[in-house]
C-alpha cells in the first residue's frame, strides 16, 4: 500500500522494535539513511537493529551510530524497515522466505516496486535521506546534531555535493534546517565527496588507466586483480563513476566492476536527457534517469559488450525520436 506520512508516523508509534536494513553495496543516502532512522527510532525508546551485509562500508564508519550496525539479521522475527532499496532482491542481508515482508519501504528510486506493507516512495525527492527529514518534520520526530549529520550525509552524497538536476531551493532549505540543528555539513563533504584513501586513488588509476571513448559514452573496467594490487578493501568503484560522468563529450558513461562469483556490478551516469535507469532495467537493475546500476552474471568481457551494444542502441533511438 502507498502510504501517507500519517499511516507511517501511527505505524511507527506502534512499534517496541524493529530491524533497519538497506541495499547491498550501500552508498552514502543508503548508509546515513540507515543510521538517521535507526538513532531517531532510538531516541524515542525503541529497540532497533540497524543492518548491513557484511558490515558497514570503512568510509562512513565515523558516522554518528555506526557501532551500532550489525552485519547479520537478528534471530528473532523483527518487523523491517527498509530505507533506499528500490528491489527486495537487492537487501543485504536478505530477507529470509519464511518471515513476514517488511513492515515499512522508504525510498526515493522512481524505479521502486513497493514490495512492503507500507511504501513511502517518493520519486520527487533529490535522496532517501530527505523523504525520512520530510517524515522527521512532519510527525515531529526527534532531530539532533547525530541524526541531522547522517542526514546531509545521504543528500550529499546522492546529489554529488548538489550537482544533480533535482536540486531545488526547498532542498538546500532543508540543507540549511539540518545545519542548524548541528548537522556536520563541512565534515560530512570533506570526508564523504573531496577524501580519499591512498588504496582508492591507486585503485582509480587502473580504471582510468583502461579509460575508453566512443561518441557520446565513455568506459572503463575495474578487476578483481586491480582491487587487490591497490589494497582497496571494499568491493565498490571508490565513486570512479561519478568521475567519469564529468567528461565533457559524454552523454553516458559506464564503469563495469568485477565481483567474486562471476558477476559484473554496472553503473551508469548521464547527462539531462538521457534516462540511464530504462537501460539498467534492461539488465535487472534500476536507479534514477541520469544515475543507475545493475548487477549481471559472466565474464567481464561479455556483460561490457553486452551492455556498451544495448546503450549504443538505446542513444541512437533517442537521436532518431
Amino acid at each position: 500500500m502507498e502510504a501517507d506520512r500519517a499511516q507511517v508516523s501511527e505505524t511507527l508509534a506502534g512499534l517496541a522494535e524493529v530491524v533497519v536494513l538497506t541495499h547491498e553495496r550501500p552508498d552514502g543516502d543508503a548508509v546515513g539513511s540507515l543510521l538517521a532512522l535507526s538513532l531517531c527510532l532510538q531516541r524515542q525508546g525503541k529497540r532497533v537493529v540497524p543492518v548491513v551485509g557484511g558490515g558497514i562500508p570503512a568510509r562512513y564508519a565515523s558516522l554518528p551510530g555506526a557501532g551500532l550496525v550489525a552485519s547479520q539479521l537478528p534471530a528473532s522475527p523483527h518487523r523491517v524497515i527498509t530505507v533506499d532499496c528500490a528491489d527486495l532482491e537487492r537487501c543485504s542481508p536478505r530477507i529470509p522466505d519464511d518471515r513476514r515482508p517488511p513492515l515499512l519501504n522508504i525510498d526515493h528510486h522512481p524505479t521502486n516496486t513497493r514490495f512492503a506493507d507500507l511504501n513511502l516512495v517518493d520519486p520527487a525527492s533529490a535522496a532517501t535521506a530527505e523523504v525520512i527529514y520530510d517524515l522527521v518534520v512532519h510527525c515531529s520526530l526527534p532531530l539532533d546534531g547525530d541524526i541531522a549529520t547522517n542526514l546531509l550525509a545521504g543528500i550529499v552524497t546522492d546529489t554529488i555535493g548538489f550537482r544533480t538536476e533535482n536540486v531545488t531551493a526547498a532542498l538546500l532549505r532543508k540543507t540549511a534546517d539540518l545545519v542548524e540543528h548541528g548537522g556536520r555539513l563541512q565534515e560530512i563533504y570533506e570526508r564523504l565527496l573531496t577524501q580519499r584513501t591512498l588504496a582508492a586513488a591507486r585503485y582509480w588509476g587502473a580504471g582510468l588507466a583502461r579509460l575508453k571513448g566512443e561518441g557520446p559514452i565513455v568506459w572503463t573496467r575495474l578487476t578483481l586483480a586491480d582491487r587487490q594490487l591497490a589494497g582497496y578493501p571494499e568491493n565498490d568503484d571508490a565513486d570512479l563513476v561519478n568521475f567519469l560522468g564529468t567528461v565533457d563529450t559524454a552523454s553516458v558513461a559506464l564503469l563495469f566492476v568485477e565481483q567474486p562469483g562471476g558477476k559484473v556490478k554496472v553503473s551508469w551516469r548521464s547527462r539531462a536527457g538521457v534516462d540511464v535507469s530504462r537501460m539498467a532495467m534492461r539488465f535487472g537493475g534500476g536507479g534514477h534517469e541520469p544515475a543507475a546500476g545493475a548487477t549481471l552474471e559472466g565474464d567481464l568481457d561479455q556483460v561490457e559488450a553486452a551492455v556498451l551494444q544495448a546503450t549504443r542502441q538505446a542513444l541512437e533511438a533517442l537521436q532518431t525520436s
